[in-house]
């Protein structure tokens, strides 16, 4: 009986972190009017839609592999748009420019 009571108080811990906050909440969206234009577009590009076409609803492994192509093709879309509308990527560190 008594090994037992210390496997429970360690399930009891485990269990308590399954509950807590996911991690630091996300930004909020860009709500600019460029962004709003980029975002469109993205969802209208070409690439996005000849994508959407290969999804094949009965097989599952298939719509999630369509679903994460069809995600990096549309952010692919957003930046290309933003960088062409003149606005870099969010965040990170800008890199060093020798003088």
């Amino acid at each position: 009986m008594r090994p037992l009571l210390p496997i429970a108080g360690l399930l009891l811990l485990g269990a308590c972190s399954l509950f807590g906050p996911p991690g630091p909440p996300l930004p909020p969206e860009d709500e600019s009017p460029d962004a709003k234009a980029c975002r469109s577009e993205a969802r209208n590009s070409p690439e996005v839609q000849a994508l959407a076409r290969q999804f094949y609803e009965p097989n599952q492994l298939n719509v999630d592999r369509m679903k994460g192509e069809v995600n990096r093709a549309q952010g692919r879309a957003y930046r290309d748009c933003m960088r062409a509308r003149g606005h870099g990527p969010q965040g990170g560190v800008e890199p060093q420019v020798p003088r």
